[in-house]
C-alpha cells in the first residue's frame, strides 16, 4: 500500500498538494474575458489555494487568439495561486459538447501556455488518455495532469470507484478525481470508503466527492478520508452541492 509519505506530492504556488489540509479549489464560470478576469482578480484575494478555469463556459474558448489572451490574462491576476485548466464536456456535466480533437487541442494550449494542472477526462477517449497525459507533461515540465471522472446519475460500487482511480494513475496522471452523485445516504458512505481504499493503493494524490446536497459531508472530510482537494465556489458553483469559499475555508479550519 502507498504510505502518505510515498505519495507523489508535488510544490504548487500555495503549498504542496496532496500533503496536509485538504486543498481548496475555487471554480471562475464566467462567459466574458472581461468577467473572467474580474472574478480572478477577486479570487485573489480570498484565502484560497487553487483556482479552476471552467473553459467550457468561456464563449470564445474555440477562438485561439482570445484563448490565449484570456488564460495569459488569468495567470496574472491570481499571482502565485496555481491554475487548474478545465473544459468539461457536457457528457460529464460541463456546459457544453466538444470534438475530441478539439478538446485536446485546448488543454495543450492551455498547459504550453503555463496552466500548473489540467483537467484530463479519463475517459472521453481512454486508449487516448495514456498519449495526451505524456503531450502535456512534454509540453510544459511544471504541468500536473489531474485526470477526472463525472458520474451525474448515480454511485458505482466501491470497487468500481476504486478500479476507475486507479486506471487514471496507470494512464500517467499526476492526480486522480472522481466525482459522483449519490441517491441514498448508503452511497455516500461508499464513496468516502472507495476514497480511503484508493488513498491507500495509489501513489498519486486522490481527490474525490459526492455531489449534491446529500453529498456535502464528502467535500469536508479529506482530512479523514485522503482526499487532496475540494471545491468551493465564488458566485456561482460549477457543480451541485459546492459550499462558498468563505463558509469553507472557515469549516476546514474547525475540523482539521
Amino acid at each position: 500500500m502507498a504510505k502518505e509519505s510515498q505519495k507523489k506530492v508535488f510544490q504548487t504556488g500555495t503549498g504542496i498538494f496532496g500533503e496536509g489540509t485538504p486543498k481548496i479549489c475555487v471554480p471562475i464560470v464566467e462567459n466574458s474575458r472581461e468577467d473572467i478576469w474580474r472574478r480572478a482578480e477577486e479570487i485573489e484575494r480570498l484565502p484560497v489555494d487553487i483556482v479552476e478555469w471552467r473553459a467550457d463556459f468561456y464563449r470564445d474558448a474555440f477562438r485561439t487568439e482570445e484563448f490565449v489572451e484570456t488564460l495569459k490574462g488569468i495567470k496574472i491576476r491570481l499571482s502565485k495561486k496555481p491554475l487548474l485548466f478545465t473544459f468539461r464536456t457536457a457528457r460529464e456535466g460541463g456546459n457544453r459538447s466538444v470534438d475530441p480533437d478539439d478538446y485536446y487541442r485546448l488543454n495543450q494550449a492551455a498547459a504550453s501556455e503555463g496552466a500548473d494542472l489540467v483537467d484530463v477526462e479519463t475517459f472521453l477517449d481512454e486508449e487516448r488518455t495514456a498519449e495526451e497525459t505524456e503531450k502535456l507533461h512534454a509540453s510544459n515540465a511544471g504541468c500536473h495532469v489531474l485526470a477526472s471522472n463525472h458520474d451525474f446519475e448515480k454511485t458505482p460500487s466501491v470497487e468500481e470507484m476504486v478500479r476507475r482511480l486507479k486506471r487514471m494513475e496507470e494512464l500517467g496522471a499526476d492526480v486522480a478525481k472522481l466525482a459522483v452523485m449519490p441517491v441514498c445516504p448508503q452511497d455516500v458512505l461508499n464513496l468516502l470508503q472507495a476514497t480511503v481504499t484508493a488513498n491507500e493503493l495509489l501513489a498519486v494524490p486522490v481527490v474525490t466527492m459526492s455531489m449534491g446536497n446529500m453529498g456535502v459531508l464528502s467535500r469536508i472530510c479529506g482530512s479523514l478520508t485522503g482526499s487532496a482537494m475540494t471545491f468551493a465556489a465564488v458566485g456561482k458553483a460549477s457543480a451541485p452541492g459546492q459550499i462558498s469559499a468563505e463558509h469553507m475555508t472557515k469549516i476546514l479550519k474547525i475540523i482539521v
